[in-house]
């Protein structure tokens, strides 16, 4: 068992962490852009940062989650983008569930 989960379970998990991560924040900024041209009163007010540059340190993402928390992404009209902003969310769970069984992994492996 422990050979099956280092030989197939633990590139799935990196690969599902790292490759999902870029393709999440792909599909974030596409949106978020998207959201920003068309429905700029569906994302958060701006926030004062650190550096100013909320798109630089990952706002984007954040804004997303806003959009999809208050339910400001209902109001697209295009299938494709709402498509779109569905399957981000699903990642976005698949990424996170990867990251935490990856970590888990490290945390709770038996000693030998």
């Amino acid at each position: 068992m422990r050979e099956l989960f280092l030989n197939y379970g633990m590139p799935f998990l990196v690969l599902g962490t790292l490759l999902g991560g870029l393709v999440y924040m792909a599909c974030s900024h596409a949106l978020y852009t998207y959201l920003k041209e068309n429905y700029s009163d569906a994302l958060p007010p701006r926030l004062e940062l650190f550096m100013h540059d909320a798109e630089a340190m990952g706002g984007f993402m954040h804004g997303i989650r806003y959009a999809a928390k208050h339910g400001g992404w209902k109001r697209i009209e295009s299938n494709t983008w709402r498509r779109l902003f569905a399957f981000n969310h699903a990642l976005g769970h698949f990424v996170t569930f990867c990251c935490v069984a990856l970590c888990a992994a490290f945390i709770f492996w038996p000693a030998k």
